[in-house]
This record gives structure tokens, C-alpha cells and sequence, in this order.
């Protein structure tokens, strides 16, 4: 593994010399750029920060786009429109489950998938007049400028413990930080006053930039399919079995405690998994087996579903939601692109 992580990270630094000699070029879109990313591979929810941003742009009035590779999706290739803003337009197997979420989540806004995220700007211009995209998972995509940066660390991973991949999963190294404009320490529900200020300890030997915080918090309780939508509290004192396949699945655990739930079983699956008839009947057998009285999962997992009613066992999704309380971020991120 320690072989592999040192040709690995040989392999990634010759990248970005490479940028930045200029021997590769970043294009450069004629609209404004914002790119939501991180180093540490998954758990430090990328697609939750890049639905926080788009719909703070939308709602300040900007023409605004969101740009996604499409991870798992069948149109990563030659690129697809997911939602027009009114429509969705693709299914979850040509998006992949990230933009559809984001399709299903942010109203009013375009969401596109494709490999060449400068051909999939363009065709926002042409059709919607878009005057801003911002970059899901974007800090890697070296192939198209930016004009900001906002890098991702997971709150719950310390720094000092992290190895490039696959010895570890630092999918750049650590001096890598100084291309972004901005630090969000991510899951900062998750930290005490006393880590919070390690934190940025921690990073200011490394870097000068700004470094803000952020929390996923539960938005929103419903039952699926038929989306009946219940108060956060209804899932309290009741015997859940919780599922989910997430990079972090204890942040999943986290946030059924923030709403003061305590799950008999937590039955965590694959990123990205794709729920399959089996694992519907074994997750049936398994909270009758727990004696529990309810099913509940994330919105991610939600849109891969298709059609499912346990027998007896309601199914409940909870939906999480970046927040970032700090105004200076939202003062930074407007002077950055120049909305202000």
C-alpha cells in the first residue's frame, strides 16, 4: 500500500505541474465559476454544500447552473440535462444519484452531468443564460477555470492522520489547500469549541486562507413513497432500524440523534450502493429481527428505491441540509464573484 500511495502521489503531483507550467490549460467559460470540492475522498458532503450554494445564488437572483460529473451515470460521457429548472429529464441511471438528488432538491435550477464540464457550461449559457455554475465535486477538474475555489474538510478526519490514496484517502496531498479560496470544515456538529480551534490552528500552519464551519442539520421527515411529510419529532422514542450507504454512515447516526433518535441497528451499505431486491427483503427480515417498528434512511439512498412498500414497516426518509452560519463566508463568497 505505502508503494502504491507514493507512485500514487507522484502521479498526482506531476498533474499539477503540469497545470501549472501551463503544459495543460484550463479552459475558461465566459460566466462566473465555483467550484465546491475536497481533498479527503468522500464523508464531506460535497453535493449537500453545492444545493446550499446554488440556491443561495438563485435566490439573490442569479442565472445559476449546476455542473456534475455523474458519478455512476450513463451520461457522464457524452453529457446530459437532468433538470431544466421546471423538468426533471433524465433518470436516476443516467445521472447517477447525486445529481438527481440535486435535481429533485434545488427548483428553478438547471443540473447537468457530463465528463467536459466547459462543453456542459456552455450549453447552460446557450440555453437558460446562465450567469453562474457551480461545480459539484469540482476541486480535481483542473481542466476548467475557476474564479473560486471552496474546499471541503471533513471535521470528524483529523489532518495529521490522513494518507494518499490507497494507503489512505487524500485524493491530493495536504499542500494542495493553498489552490482553494476558501476552507469549510464540514460536520462541525460534530466538534467542541476546543476542536473547532484546533482545527484552525491546524490549518493556519499550513495556509493563510480564510477558514469557516459548517453542520449538516435534519431539514425535513417523510414517508416514502408517497412523500407524506411528518414533523422531526415523530421519530422519536421508536424502535428504528436505519440504513444507509454513505461514504461517513456514522454522520447518518449523528443526525437521528439530533432529533433525538437512537436506532437499535444501524445497517450501513457501499457508497453509492444500489439497492437491489435482496437487500429490500434482507432489511425487512432484519428490523423484524431487531424488533424494529420502522425503517428510515437518507434522501441519497431514497432516490435509488424504486418501487418498495415493506410490509408493516414504514419507511421514513430524513433529509439533511448543509448550514453555514457565519456571515462572513456569505460576504466572502459575494465580493468573489462579484455579486456585491
Amino acid at each position: 500500500m505505502r508503494i502504491a500511495a507514493i507512485l500514487y502521489g507522484l502521479a498526482v503531483r506531476f498533474r499539477l505541474w503540469l497545470y501549472k507550467k501551463r503544459i495543460l490549460q484550463s479552459r475558461r467559460l465566459p460566466l462566473k465559476v465555483i467550484s465546491i470540492g475536497n481533498l479527503i475522498a468522500g464523508g464531506a458532503g460535497k453535493t449537500p454544500h453545492t444545493a446550499l450554494v446554488a440556491g443561495y445564488l438563485h435566490e439573490k437572483g442569479i442565472k445559476t447552473a449546476v455542473l456534475s460529473r455523474g458519478f455512476g451515470g450513463t451520461g457522464t460521457k457524452h453529457g446530459a440535462i437532468v433538470s431544466d429548472g421546471r423538468t426533471i429529464r433524465s433518470t436516476i441511471k443516467e445521472s447517477g444519484e447525486e445529481p438527481f438528488w440535486l435535481a429533485q432538491k434545488l427548483k428553478g435550477l438547471p443540473v447537468v452531468v457530463g465528463r467536459d464540464r466547459f462543453r456542459s457550461g456552455l450549453e447552460c449559457l446557450e440555453k437558460w443564460q446562465t450567469e453562474c455554475v457551480v461545480l459539484d465535486d469540482g476541486f480535481q477538474h483542473l481542466e476548467l477555470a475557476r474564479d473560486i475555489d471552496i474546499l471541503l474538510l471533513p471535521g470528524h478526519r483529523p489532518l495529521s492522520l490522513e494518507r494518499l490514496l490507497p494507503q489512505g484517502m487524500l485524493r491530493e496531498p495536504l499542500e494542495s489547500m493553498n489552490r482553494a479560496n476558501i476552507i469549510l470544515v464540514s460536520h462541525a456538529e460534530r466538534l467542541d469549541d476546543r476542536a473547532k480551534k484546533n482545527w484552525v490552528s491546524e490549518i493556519q500552519s499550513r495556509t493563510s486562507l480564510p477558514v469557516f464551519f459548517s453542520e449538516h442539520r435534519p431539514s425535513s421527515l417523510w414517508r416514502y413513497p408517497d412523500r407524506e411529510e411528518l414533523p422531526l419529532t415523530w421519530l422519536q422514542g421508536r424502535q428504528v432500524l436505519a440504513f444507509c450507504g454513505l461514504a461517513d454512515p456514522d454522520s447518518f447516526r449523528f443526525s437521528l440523534k439530533q432529533v433525538g433518535t437512537v436506532p437499535v441497528h444501524l445497517k450501513p451499505f457501499p457508497d453509492h450502493h444500489r439497492y437491489r431486491r435482496k437487500d429490500k427483503e434482507e432489511l425487512e427480515t432484519l428490523a423484524r429481527s431487531v424488533k424494529a417498528n420502522l425503517l428510515v434512511t437518507t434522501e441519497k439512498d431514497a432516490v435509488k428505491f424504486g418501487e418498495w412498500l415493506p410490509v408493516d414497516l414504514p419507511l421514513m426518509v430524513l433529509g439533511v441540509e448543509a448550514a453555514i452560519q457565519d456571515s462572513g463566508f456569505w460576504d466572502l463568497l459575494d465580493r468573489e464573484v462579484c455579486l456585491v
